[in-house]
């Protein structure tokens, strides 16, 4: 039997970091009602919503719906897991910086950095992908398990 873990394979390359967060959608979601849109605009990008297949624009005034929500939960978790991977953001980065692609065939997500965390990853000659392992019945349905790696941009090419 194939686990969820031998589905989703790291890029192969030397492997300089990791970061690994469990995500609560329930909570991503109850902080997205409070806060409303704005915090979404502020976090996603508009390849991430198009990722995410959220159907309304990020300048809409209305929070996605429930699915939608969840995927772009997942794109959240990635990020905080690059977060831990660069140790924090640096001065005059933010979360927008950090661009989640579409997951390959593999499960496995490329990820784009702008901006001082571009740097980051040039000064440290890696690069970084990601993905989301669902956790299932075992931690709770609402819980996935988000991870990021950086590794050799020389090998991962």
């Amino acid at each position: 039997m194939i686990s969820a873990i031998d589905a989703c394979r790291v890029p192969a390359g030397r492997l300089r970091g990791a970061g690994v967060d469990l995500l609560d959608q329930q909570r991503f979601a109850l902080a997205a009602r409070r806060t409303g849109p704005a915090w979404l605009r502020r976090i996603f990008d508009d390849a991430e919503w198009a990722a995410a297949s959220v159907a309304a624009t990020p300048e809409c005034e209305q929070l996605p719906g429930t699915a939608e929500l969840a995927r772009l939960a997942r794109l959240f978790g990635i990020k905080e897991c690059v977060v831990k991977v660069v140790r924090g953001l640096p001065a005059g980065a933010c979360y927008r910086d950090i661009i989640v692609a579409r997951a390959g065939t593999d499960g496995v997500r490329p990820i784009e950095l702008r901006g001082e965390l571009a740097r980051w990853a040039d000064d440290h000659r890696v690069v970084l992908t990601g993905g989301v392992l669902p956790a299932g019945d075992a931690l709770g349905p609402d819980l996935d398990l988000c991870w990021a790696v950086a590794t050799e941009a020389e090998a991962a090419r």
